[in-house]
């Protein structure tokens, strides 16, 4: 085999290792606090020697906050909607993907939600980019300006009511189908932007809603 081939299959091998770990680390951290999991856990869980762990991420933080920033992209990859739909039922399939995710990854969507800010704010802002995005698609997709402050604080603020509704579905076992949910979170929806409406009354949200409502 040439060096260049060499190189390659080192490559490849080393990409295929970092991925075994923080699909390990990720399942870890989701299953338990960050406090409780050992890194030797996490190295037998990948199927790799201990001192792997230190050579691509340095230390247990590092790989923790490697292993946040996979799920956060994750989470946005597993709310991608079709853009061929009308921008309504865009929403309510973003809805409904999420808890499609939610449903399959109940430790790690718990910890998120409940753990907050509080408990690592570095590890929780690339939650928080993702939720940011997640508004101003919304809000872009609806002819809205992405920008407004009486949007970006009714828009937040009805992303954290969602949070906490999918939490507490998890914690008393999904009594409400996935379809219910995401009818109650569309509505939610409107009732923010009828929020923002009364807080500026430049912003055309009589218009917005209509659009959401012929989904």
């Amino acid at each position: 085999m040439s060096e260049p081939d060499n190189r390659q299959s080192r490559k490849l091998q080393a990409e295929d290792t970092k991925r075994r770990i923080l699909e390990a680390a990720l399942e870890k951290f989701s299953d338990q606090p960050y406090e409780k999991v050992a890194v030797s856990e996490i190295a037998a869980a990948a199927g790799v020697a201990h001192g792997l762990l230190f050579h691509y991420f340095k230390n247990k933080r590092g790989l923790y906050l490697a292993a946040m920033e996979k799920a956060s992209k994750e989470i946005e990859e597993a709310l991608a909607v079709d853009p061929d739909l009308s921008p309504g039922a865009q929403l309510r399939q973003m809805y409904y993907n999420q808890f499609r995710y939610l449903t399959r990854n109940r430790g790690l969507a718990m910890r998120l939600i409940r753990g907050g800010k509080g408990a690592d704010p570095q590890a929780w802002q690339h939650f928080e980019d993702s939720r940011w995005r997640a508004v101003e698609w919304g809000t872009t997709v609806l002819g809205l300006d992405p920008k407004s402050p009486a949007l970006r604080i009714m828009m937040r603020s009805a992303a954290a009511a969602m949070d906490e509704a999918a939490a507490n579905w998890h914690a008393q076992g999904q009594p409400f189908s996935a379809e219910t949910m995401t009818d109650v979170f569309f509505e939610l929806t409107v009732a923010a932007l009828q929020g923002a409406g009364v807080l500026d009354s430049s912003l055309d949200v009589a218009r917005a809603i209509k659009v959401l409502r012929e989904s």
